[in-house]
């Protein structure tokens, strides 16, 4: 189980409502890297709708003694550290160039980065209660919205779109935010521009930390903070083009992120630790229809009061979380000829299979397949079909929907895999057919390895004679 109090913990030992220094025992001298350690914490901004920009990631080390080094990652980078679920948590250790800057609002890229000596990857795993709180904050020079107290408590609660009733929709009743609460209009002590004015290069993670400790420090006298797992910070206007989320139990949102529930259930996915998946042309993160995680926005349900409701994330994240157990889980990488009775991800028990993953020879990377229907939360996807994406850590999404048809849509028919279609996979001697399907979901099955050739000849016309056995 991922304990996510104690890194909530860390993040509100940095309310230093002013500049931090690295202590002299770090700052090395002019002409020498220094090496330094600490926990590092990754943040994932989401534009409002309709945003096409590329992928905005922040990452910044969280030292012992309150500091923070604000830092600028590649993927071969987070590669290094098993790709940004594994890394967002982890204790490392990074060497920052000789004679660059240390305080809080520059932005470095190191030198090196590994993980702390005795530390191993941070489990993303959750599950039990996670109260989080919503701080009301208003940029001195702009006036409060008209939304007051109720409508930021009742966004909680375990009814249709609630965010309880939500959270434990995804995780199969693993997760609740039982005990969440909200507190607010508190006033920052600066003006709008202030904030935004504290990006550096494209970089935004000195905003995101002066928000936040601003927004914690005026809000310390009314709300005790360790009662809580979570933060939502709610701003009473936009503070870029983004909304955040991320940190092990942060998220940073504007008014259009508060006004929709989809924005904040991506933006709580990323508190959990989950980064954004991508569509098959793997450009911008946010037009994956079928996850939460990417394409909040469309093909989703709507509410009155609440807007833009989220849908479901995908397999590849809810196993991420520890929500998928054994018994509804399947993996394929020894050669032979399998068959699935997979239920769609939108049911909330089932004695089928929810997820199948299988290998690709010579390689970290595989697919998952799974099956998503027009039901709950995701009552408004594209359609009832078997979807399959490729996962691969090196890429900051590491999972990308497969879409044989057009790469950029996500919501064709090539994306949605129906009985009597298979995805061939000829290199890797794999391929995913679509049998049937059933009252919720379909049987697929999946020739591997050696079996390849004879399931790509023979299966898909039925020919059961052809082959001598099956492995289940």
């Amino acid at each position: 189980m991922r304990v996510q109090s104690w890194k909530l913990s860390v993040v509100v030992t940095l309310v230093v409502l002013g500049i931090s220094i690295l202590p002299a025992s770090a700052s090395g001298t002019p002409d020498q890297p220094v090496w330094v350690e600490g926990t590092l914490l990754l943040a994932w901004g989401t534009p409002a709708v309709g945003g096409t920009q590329a992928t905005s990631m922040v990452a910044s080390l969280a030292r012992d003694d309150g500091s923070r080094v604000n830092l600028e990652l590649g993927d071969e980078q987070l590669a290094l550290l098993g790709g940004p679920m594994a890394a967002n948590g982890s204790r490392v250790r990074i060497q920052l160039p000789a004679g660059d800057g240390t305080l809080d609002r520059s932005v470095i890229h190191p030198l090196a980065i590994g993980l702390a000596e005795g530390s191993e990857p941070d489990s993303l795993e959750a599950a039990g209660s996670y109260p989080y709180v919503s701080l009301m904050c208003k940029f001195s020079d702009i006036a409060v919205p008209p939304e007051g107290l109720s409508y930021f408590l009742n966004m909680y609660a375990n009814v249709f779109p609630g965010l309880d009733h939500y959270w434990r929709a995804q995780s199969y009743n693993m997760v609740d935010v039982v005990g969440s609460s909200a507190a607010g209009w508190f006033e920052l002590p600066h003006t709008r521009s202030y904030y935004t004015d504290l990006i550096v290069g494209g970089n935004h993670s000195p905003m995101l930390n002066a928000l936040y400790d601003d927004c914690t420090g005026v809000a310390a006298g009314s709300v005790n903070l360790g009662n809580f797992v979570g933060i939502n910070l709610m701003f009473n206007e936009t503070f870029g083009q983004f909304a955040w989320g991320g940190w092990g139990g942060v998220t940073w949102e504007p008014p259009w992120g508060w006004r929709n529930v989809a924005v904040i259930g991506h933006e709580m996915g990323h508190a959990f630790g989950l980064p954004h998946s991508n569509n098959a042309a793997g450009g911008g993160p946010y037009d994956n229809p079928w996850d939460v995680m990417s394409n909040s926005w469309g093909y989703a349900l709507s509410d009155p009061t609440y807007g833009t409701v989220g849908k479901h994330t995908i397999s590849y994240h809810k196993n991420s979380l520890g929500w998928i157990p054994a018994g509804q889980k399947a993996a394929v990488s020894a050669p032979g000829l399998y068959e699935f009775d997979i239920d769609h991800l939108a049911l909330a028990s089932t004695s089928n299979l929810r997820m199948v993953t299988v290998a690709i020879p010579g390689s970290s990377r595989y697919y998952t397949i799974e099956v998503r229907d027009r039901a709950g939360y995701d009552g408004n996807l594209p359609g009832f079909a078997v979807i399959l994406h490729e996962v691969d850590y090196s890429r900051q999404e590491p999972a990308w929907l497969v879409d044989l048809e057009d790469p950029n849509n996500g919501a064709d028919a090539g994306a949605m895999w129906l009985p009597g279609e298979c995805y061939d996979d000829a290199p890797n001697e794999i391929l995913i057919c679509v049998e049937s399907v059933t009252t919720e979901g379909y049987i697929v099955t999946v020739g591997f390895g050696d079996w390849y050739v004879l399931f790509a000849d023979d299966f898909e016309a039925g020919n059961a004679s052809a082959w001598s056995s099956t492995t289940f």
